[in-house]
């Protein structure tokens, strides 16, 4: 079987395999005449897979410089721009890090969590009652997304509790925190659920 883990590694991945192929074929080709109309039709290729940078400056002479680049500069046409030489490190995509942030619920999220964290340093008025209860209101939702069965106002309570450091506690009514749990309920469906057997 062949895999692309066993292929050799692409110099520009985004043009894909078949480009790849073209332009080692056309380094066989010992006709200088016929190796060019086949590197004119590779660039013809090349800019059908971004039509829609057709328009941009310099899109064809970019065209040229990657076909020379996949080729490792080996390929004897005659190239309609200089050819700019990059390097393969500089062809290549940056590695983007993996986010690397301590989630303490990760049911919760990082940006929730960071929401619940920064409730301490609001004044201590209607104005953060409001915002407690939005976050609660939110919490609750993730919650019965992540387990509905968990969901509970001494969940939700114990939680606030914990990532606020026990700066905030629960002040909404149990009423009210009863509507606030229905309705997440109501609007979400837990994600671990079976699927029932027809």
């Amino acid at each position: 079987m062949d895999y692309n883990t066993t292929r050799p590694r692409l110099t520009l991945p985004e043009y894909g395999r078949n480009v790849q192929k073209m332009v080692d074929y056309a380094l066989t080709i010992a006709d200088r005449e016929e190796r060019q109309q086949c590197a004119e039709a590779i660039v013809k290729v090349m800019g059908s897979i971004f039509p829609q940078q057709k328009g941009a400056t310099d899109f064809e002479r970019m065209l040229w410089d990657h076909l020379a680049l996949i080729s490792d500069y080996k390929l004897d046409v005659d190239f309609p721009f200089p050819v700019t030489v990059i390097s393969k490190e500089e062809g290549e995509h940056p590695r983007l890090d993996y986010p690397k942030q301590q989630i303490d619920y990760r049911h919760y999220g990082h940006t929730l969590e960071q929401m619940i964290k920064s409730l301490p340093t609001l004044p201590d008025d209607d104005d953060r009652q409001q915002a407690v209860e939005l976050v609660v209101a939110q919490m609750a939702k993730s919650l019965a997304t992540w387990n509905n069965t968990v969901l509970s106002p001494d969940k939700l309570a114990n939680d606030l509790h914990e990532l606020t450091g026990g700066q905030v506690e629960m002040t909404i009514s149990p009423q009210r925190l009863e509507k606030i749990i229905a309705s997440a309920r109501a609007l979400t469906k837990p994600i671990n659920n079976k699927k029932k057997k027809k």
